[in-house]
């Protein structure tokens, strides 16, 4: 074998050339040579506090010191309980039952196997279908896979994946829909309907979705008639609608959750990542309490789910510490940042490898192409994504690269999505870079970038 035995996710494979990293403190990871890197990824919108949350190890300390390890099944303990409570207090409308679990991808599973114990439990037993969008992500499991739109990520193991339905993303730059940003929301929000009536409302049991889009559409989001016209459909349909706030929530993407910029509360909602800040493994499915209630003592069957180590106190306690740090001071923070960030990067709006230029308060897109004025995406053998990224990175920032938007192949962007707490002379760092990057690769790619537009 090679020098590591380490098998790195996502391509890495065994002993990748990649910078290691010997601690992180604050916005910067610090590399074994004491090179500092600016973290404006948060992660992959992990450390959403940054890398340096006073408190944590007194934290770690006292819960080993009493019982870090439960299995919820048969025992409760101080730890998740408070934690399910200051979820339910932050969480809108109902959400009032926290079921937790390890990571984002059995959140969604989760959501997902809740969805038809619910409706088998009310009567509805052909219910389990599970919509999508195309071009979202949801996990890497098999059941999250099946519903994510992620052509890349899916086309492995398609073999595999269950055959749901997809709908188009909420990606008003690409939208073909006429009229008002509104009038096209409603229109592309209408697809819903039309392919639960295609399924047979009686076998459909769930929408899923991201209320701002993560890594495939980095800060996508629809005007809000959008998501009232979702919820108008799920109610009539008896279909419940689970919002994936795995990467969207807890101040990313400017309020604490991003559903609070659509005024609709979801049936069921996905946290993860920025719950407990990247010091350990935890996701939260907050359960409106009209469903969580057809599962007490009286129900003819229990919800036959959960994970070893799901809600153990250790994480939970993590939890609690971390939660409890999203103040209004800190979502303020992250949303000047946010806009110091966009208005550092604003020449990029005039850049001709750039198309699309999303903001989303701590979250930035941009989306790159050939052709600005036909928004034609670059061919994807050129990998612009990882190219802009690699450049970034030699300058010193590390940023998140993704491909596929346009139609699960090709398209090429990146996400910004540093920590809410990053300094301001951080942010200027990771704009200058950012900026010089695509200068960079635009220069590299010369005629492949069109220069009108």
């Amino acid at each position: 074998m090679a020098g590591s035995h380490l098998f790195h996710k996502w391509g890495g494979g065994i002993d990748p050339d990649f910078p290691r990293i010997d601690r992180a403190e604050e916005e910067f990871l610090v590399t074994a040579d004491g090179d500092r890197i600016v973290d404006a990824a948060a992660g992959a919108a992990v450390v959403n506090l940054g890398h340096s949350v006073s408190g944590i190890a007194d934290v770690v300390a006292d819960q080993v010191e009493s019982v870090s390890y439960l299995s919820l099944s048969r025992f409760t303990n101080d730890a998740p309980e408070t934690l399910a409570a200051m979820l339910a207090e932050r969480t809108p409308g109902a959400l009032n039952a926290a079921f937790f679990v390890n990571s984002g991808s059995e959140g969604v599973e989760t959501a997902f196997k809740l969805a038809r114990a619910y409706h088998r439990e009310s009567g509805n037993p052909d219910k389990h279908v599970v919509i999508g969008r195309w071009q979202s992500y949801h996990g890497a499991t098999l059941g999250a896979l099946s519903a994510s739109g992620n052509t890349t990520r899916r086309a492995a193991y398609a073999p595999m994946l269950r055959e749901w339905p997809h709908v188009s993303p909420a990606y008003p730059y690409r939208w073909r829909f006429d009229g008002t940003p509104e009038e096209q929301a409603v229109a592309a929000a209408g697809e819903l309907e039309t392919t639960i009536r295609q399924a047979g409302p009686e076998t459909v049991a769930a929408f899923v979705a991201e209320p701002v889009s993560g890594a495939s559409i980095p800060a996508a989001r629809p005007h809000p008639a959008y998501y009232r016209e979702v919820r108008r459909i799920c109610d009539e349909y008896d279909v419940l609608l689970i919002a994936d706030e795995v990467m969207c929530g807890f101040g990313r993407t400017g309020p604490l959750f991003a559903v609070e910029r659509y005024d609709v509360v979801p049936d069921v909602m996905v946290l993860g990542k920025g719950l407990t800040g990247g010091y350990s493994p935890l996701s939260a499915v907050m359960v409106a309490e009209r469903i969580a209630e057809r599962f007490d003592g009286s129900a003819d069957e229990p919800f036959a789910h959960g994970h070893t180590f799901g809600g153990n106190p250790l994480s939970a306690a993590i939890g609690v510490h971390v939660v409890d740090r999203y103040t209004d001071s800190v979502l303020e923070t992250g949303r000047e940042r946010g806009r110091q960030l966009a208005d550092a990067l604003e020449p990029l709006r005039d850049h001709p490898m750039v198309g699309d230029f999303r903001h989303a308060g701590a979250m930035i897109g941009l989306e790159f192409v050939a052709d600005r004025e036909t928004k034609r995406p670059f061919d994807p053998a050129l990998s612009v994504g990882e190219r802009v990224y690699e450049e970034a990175l030699d300058r010193g920032v590390y940023t998140y690269p993704g491909s596929g938007s346009v139609d699960g192949i090709a398209g090429d962007h990146l996400m910004l999505a540093p920590p809410l707490t990053i300094g301001e002379e951080s942010v200027e760092t990771v704009a200058t870079a950012v900026r010089e990057a695509i200068d960079a690769v635009a220069a590299d790619l010369g005629d492949h970038v069109a220069s009108g537009g």
